[in-house]
């Protein structure tokens, strides 16, 4: 009885000693039961606080530029249309006005053609929606990457940007002809406008040229 009773005292304390105190295997257990879902496993994204900035910021850039287009416009035909060596005269509030957007938008895109877009520069939503629109209803996501300044993936361009680099140089390229052509009938303000276009002009090529040899 003595060697059975040992025994049964033996298994008791190993059963003892792998127990472990307090309840310490189920509080182990908790935080595995409490575990959230990385933020990288959603594609879940923080919407903005107020719904369509990025349009808005596409149509004043497609304002600015179609503005800056027609002003610009009215200048080359009044220049083209004077009679031999008497220039036109200007505005000067339209003048100093498309001086203002020529030097914005040349200084802007001149940046934007030599920098790749970033994931950070991306519409996401447009992104979704580009994805999740059917065959039959590729409308509505047509017309937000139109007028969304930002792209919806580091892969398409911005339209509003495209249309705005392609717009300047073609008007800075016929200012600055019409200045060569005209010399005589061009005012004093746009001969500047038209040197300051010549070096726009020059800054795109040579960037666009440098991004086409890498």
């Amino acid at each position: 009885m003595s060697l059975s009773r040992a025994a049964d005292e033996g298994a008791g304390t190993k059963e003892a000693k792998e127990t472990p105190p307090n309840g310490a295997g189920t509080q182990a257990a908790k935080p595995a039961e409490k575990a959230q879902p990385n933020s990288g496993d959603t594609d879940e994204t923080p919407a903005p606080k107020i719904a369509g900035l990025s349009a808005l910021r596409g149509l004043i850039l497609y304002g600015a530029t179609l503005t800056f287009a027609v002003l610009y416009g009215y200048f080359i035909y009044e220049i083209f249309s004077a009679a031999s060596g008497k220039p036109p005269g200007f505005d000067a509030t339209l003048v100093t006005s498309a001086a203002a957007l020529a030097g914005v938008l040349g200084s802007a895109f001149a940046l934007e053609v030599g920098t790749p877009t970033d994931e950070g520069s991306t519409n996401p939503g447009l992104h979704r929606a580009i994805n999740a629109a059917a065959e039959a209803d590729r409308r509505r996501p047509f017309f937000r990457q139109l007028f969304s300044l930002e792209p919806s993936d580091t892969q398409t361009p911005s339209w509003p940007k495209t249309f705005g680099i392609w717009a300047y140089a073609f008007v800075a390229a016929a200012v600055a002809l019409t200045y060569i052509f005209n010399q005589g009938e061009t005012p004093p303000t746009i001969k500047a406008l038209a040197v300051a276009f010549g070096g726009y002009v020059i800054a795109l090529i040579n960037t666009a040229y440098g991004l086409a040899k890498q």
